[in-house]
């Protein structure tokens, strides 16, 4: 149990690291890449402005927004050219780049061709070229376009730190937090260990005066015959009895390790254990239906696994309705994806009840524990633990005024 706490509490944690680094590092990537777009397209900005020159005075506002790294040098470590484009005719400046006149023109027939004012091309030589370009009065085009391939590298290369970082940080925490996470669950273990010898110490120490009050009320029988005082006396103490044994049971079932399963013929399990509880549903004015498939072989436990069947079936004739029905089925499920199991019994009462609490330890339906049916609401709880034990899952439906329990294992072996 503290085991599953452990790696929810890490997985967990790791999983809002993961939510909460992945976004700041993709902030950060966001900002990084939008400040270099920014200062690239304010440098084509000041290009075009200037005709296609390097101005020798920069009008633009270093101080407007300093967080885009500019400078008066950064004109100058561009590498760019431009086109001017009237009809047929292309004219390329191209005194600012090393690039041959051919791909040029090739480049910017293509960005001719594009609607938008603003954009990148990817060229051979894995380059990005990016292109601004205007409509003179004359009807002429002049593009200038502007080598970003540094820059796009410069992005890939952040974000390549950015990941590493990313990966490095995670590893370190789940180290961290798998050292970590045992002192987070001790408490919890301490005061689970601390419930159990309650619970072991209270049922022996119950047990003693329980005993001496049935044998009293074995010699006041004796001597005074039965009672109605007596039998109520009776029922009380075996009521007591039951409960410690429950008590005791579910405090080993936590201490239980893991099943050690085995082929085992479930369809004989089944069909036995029902039986037990034929006279009982029967004898109560109510019908036993099952459906139990033969030669149902899958790994399980058989002790626990009868412990199973028997909670359920003690659930299902204690809360069946007068002259209902409990049915058992037995069913292997199709192409070898497991065995499913339901015990479901007629309760015309429990449209209203909340059945999502069913396992929760003590949990009744009858809030006000005065019910005539007898039990503690522990059977159902430790139903759900066993069957995780075995690999399964144990789960409750209700549907046409029947209750349903359900408990899927794994594939037939």
């Amino acid at each position: 149990m503290f085991k599953k706490l452990r790696r929810k509490i890490i997985w967990m944690s790791t999983a809002i690291l993961l939510l909460v680094v992945t976004a700041v590092l993709a902030i950060m990537y966001q900002i990084s890449s939008r400040t270099i777009m920014s200062q690239t397209r304010i440098l084509m900005e000041e290009i075009l402005d200037n005709d296609g020159d390097l101005p020798g005075q920069w009008d633009y506002d270093l101080d407007q927004k300093p967080y885009l790294a500019l400078n008066q040098e950064s004109i100058y470590e561009i590498r760019y050219y431009t086109a001017l484009i009237k009809g047929e005719d292309m004219h390329i400046d191209d005194m600012h780049i090393a690039i041959n006149e051919k791909e040029a023109e090739s480049i910017a027939e293509r960005i001719r061709q594009k609607n938008s004012d603003y954009g990148s091309v990817s060229v051979s030589g894995n380059r990005v070229m990016n292109y601004m370009k205007k409509i003179n009065t004359d009807g002429s085009m002049f593009i200038v376009i502007l080598d970003s391939t540094t820059r796009y590298a410069i992005i890939r290369v952040i974000t390549m730190y950015l990941c590493a970082l990313w990966l490095t940080v995670l590893m370190l925490y789940v180290i961290i937090m798998w050292n970590y996470s045992k002192k987070l669950v001790r408490p919890y273990i301490e005061n689970d260990e601390k419930q159990k010898r309650f619970i072991t110490n209270a049922s022996h120490e119950l047990k003693t005066p329980l005993a001496v009050i049935s044998s009293n009320m074995e010699m006041m029988e004796t001597i005074g015959g039965k009672s109605k005082w007596t039998d109520s006396t009776r029922r009380q103490v075996t009521k007591l009895q039951s409960l410690i044994e429950d008590l005791v049971v579910l405090s080993r079932l936590d201490e239980m390790q893991e099943l050690a399963l085995s082929q085992t013929d479930l369809s004989v399990e089944t069909a036995e254990t029902v039986e037990g509880f034929r006279g009982v549903i029967e004898g109560a004015g109510r019908r036993l239906v099952t459906d139990i498939e033969q030669d149902v072989v899958a790994m399980s436990e058989k002790r626990s696994f009868r412990q199973l069947i028997s909670i359920l079936m003690d659930n299902a004739a204690k809360y069946c309705d007068a002259e209902g029905e409990v049915c058992v089925s037995l069913l292997q499920q199709s192409r070898g994806k497991g065995v499913k199991i339901t015990v479901s019994n007629t309760y015309a009462e429990g449209k209203n009840v909340d059945y999502s609490c069913f396992f929760e330890r003590f949990y009744r339906a009858d809030t006000s524990h005065n019910s005539s049916t007898a039990g503690f609401g522990i059977g159902l709880s430790m139903g759900k633990e066993i069957a995780e034990r075995l690999g399964g899952k144990l789960t409750v439906d209700y549907s046409k005024e029947r209750f349903e329990f359900s408990f899927e294992t794994g594939g037939v072996k």
